[in-house]
């Protein structure tokens, strides 16, 4: 019995949305090769789910997908580079596009926020929980949301404890084994990182590394090597 198989992992040289395609494109196919059934979308517009169900949900091999929606709570508030305040939300059109879809949409506190204190308080709760945060954002400043999503959509019981599903945002997808968030710390298990920044050009400001500059691109045979050797996973 062979102790080891090679998947392909997708690097993308930038953080960002503009990998929105290119990494809903890579969740689906592994999705599609893992028989896996459920995509969670951490969105903060919905331009993630909606075009998951107008470019990849009306294709015959993702017939079998469903998608689960996961967005930041209500009252969250955001700004830009200048601390201005801007409007995140969800348009009305693709919140009718989901419903028409079945696409249930999960809006919680995210388990890895710090509670803001009262006035008599000094710190805030919860900060260990905001360092295991910052800890997976070392692998790119989405990761952290990816894992959210996944204990999210368990408390709301869109997907099941102990079911194999892949999570993502613009940048970044997983595939992971669910747990609900009481019990994310001794169940849930990030089984492959499907695609991911290599470079964190928002996260940390970078620019390409010199080691990324030097590096010649890997051979087209290995990755597709890697894809062949894919195994399913055992449920």
């Amino acid at each position: 019995m062979t102790k080891s198989f090679i998947a392909p992992t997708t690097y993308f040289l930038q953080e960002g949305r503009e990998n929105l395609v290119d990494c809903l494109k890579v969740a689906f196919q592994a999705s599609a090769q893992q028989g896996i059934h459920k995509i969670i979308i951490f969105t903060a517009y919905g331009e993630g789910v909606k075009l998951a169900i107008e470019d990849f949900c009306s294709r015959p091999e993702y017939a079998n997908i469903r998608l689960v929606a996961v967005t930041f709570p209500a009252g969250k508030k955001f700004t830009d580079a200048a601390r201005n305040p801007i409007d995140v939300r969800i348009s009305e059109d693709v919140m009718s596009l989901m419903r028409s879809h079945g696409v249930p949409l999960v809006r919680a506190h995210l388990p890895f926020d710090s509670v803001e204190p009262g006035a008599a308080l000094q710190t805030k709760v919860g900060r260990g929980f905001n360092l295991l945060g910052e800890t997976l954002n070392m692998f790119c400043g989405s990761m952290s949301l990816c894992v959210q999503a996944v204990a999210l959509a368990c408390d709301a019981g869109h997907i099941d404890i102990g079911e194999h599903v892949v999570s993502l945002t613009s940048d970044t997808a997983i595939l992971a084994t669910a747990a609900v968030t009481r019990k994310m710390l001794s169940q849930l298990v990030i089984r492959e990182i499907l695609c991911k920044p290599a470079i964190l050009t928002i996260g940390r400001n970078e620019t390409t590394p010199m080691v990324l500059q030097a590096s010649e691109p890997r051979s087209h045979k290995r990755v597709k090597a890697g894809r062949k050797k894919r195994r399913a996973l055992k449920r």
